[in-house]
């Protein structure tokens, strides 16, 4: 599991990279994106996509990738502020 928090940019608590918050998991892995507060989403960008969270607030949204591919995402309130990629090999 990888951890991305959202706060006022998406940071990896992984290796620590930020806007973009950029990660790489297995195929099968699964990216948990932890709100930290106030209003956030994940919301897929391009080709391949992924399922959109909804507000995030202080919950947490896990996803599960099960194809590979390289994944964008941003926060759908804050658009390019808030940005990240997982990479699926």
């Amino acid at each position: 599991t990888v951890l991305v928090g959202a706060g006022n940019v998406f940071t990896s608590q992984r290796n620590s990279s930020a806007n973009p918050a950029v990660d790489t998991i297995a195929v099968g892995g699964t990216v948990t994106w932890s709100g930290q507060g106030g209003n956030h989403t994940v919301q897929s960008q391009g080709v391949p996509s992924f399922t959109n969270s909804g507000t995030l607030g202080l919950t947490s949204y896990p996803f599960t990738f099960n194809v590979a591919g390289t994944y964008q995402y941003d926060c759908a309130i804050h658009g390019g502020l808030m940005t990240g990629r997982i990479v699926v090999r």
